[in-house]
């Protein structure tokens, strides 16, 4: 970005703008474009671009819903005056919405317990192969123990016909949930299996609920998200 006024002024934009050349390669992009390119590959935007551009010199904007990690879009705006790059720009829907994390029947427990007591149960007669990735420096963290479960045992009801399943727990480096003028860390537990289409069914997106957790998904990827409040 260039030091002008204008330049500045798209910087710090809440809406994604990124600049590409006639090869999807990146020339330009903004704060919240960064953000951006964290969730999702630059070909994918690439591909998006080149799709809804116009036909000839100048803009087109189109209505549509998109979503990337934990930001929905719903709008985008494509242009080029030349056949050496073209820019992107996404309309970001913005709602304010204050933490309210629910701290009743909580109680201080190991995460990796209640992990393993969810497969013990759910996979109990399954052939499923599991690789896990753990990052053992996670503390104990207050969690309702049972709608806890219940979210996890869902999540490996649905994959417990399947063959390969990898389970990665961590810390999301870089990322923190803002409650109360406070910064906590954010816990992932992440799911990806190749074979699998996961199910957002609405008993899970309740248990979810009320586990003080958040749920996103991205091609064969489930992450099921938790602020961690010690």
């Amino acid at each position: 970005m260039d030091n002008s006024l204008y330049g500045s002024l798209v910087e710090h934009d809440l809406n994604p703008f990124i600049l590409f050349d006639s090869e999807g390669r990146l020339k330009d992009f903004n704060k919240e474009a960064e953000f951006l390119l964290n969730n999702v590959h630059k070909k994918e935007l690439f591909e998006l671009t080149v799709s809804n551009a116009p036909k000839n010199y100048g803009f087109n904007r189109k209505f549509l819903s998109l979503s990337y990690g934990k930001s929905n879009y719903y709008a985008i705006l494509v242009g080029y005056l030349n056949d050496e790059e073209i820019v992107l720009r996404l309309y970001k829907e913005v709602a304010y919405e204050e933490q309210n994390i629910t701290n009743s029947n909580t109680e201080l427990v190991n995460i990796y317990s209640l992990i393993e007591l969810s497969k013990n149960s759910v996979l109990l007669q399954s052939n499923l192969e599991i690789k896990e990735t753990y990052d053992n420096s996670i503390p104990e963290i207050p969690i309702n123990i049972s709608n806890f479960l219940i979210t996890l045992n869902e999540c490996f009801e649905q994959y417990k016909n399947e063959d390969k399943l990898y389970l990665r727990v961590f810390i999301k480096t870089g990322e923190y949930e803002l409650i109360n003028n406070k910064k906590y860390n954010v816990l992932a537990i992440e799911f990806t299996c190749n074979e699998k289409e996961f199910l957002l069914t609405p008993s899970l997106t309740q248990s979810i609920k009320k586990s003080n957790m958040h749920i996103f998904t991205s091609k064969n990827t489930v992450s099921l998200e938790l602020t961690m409040i010690i």
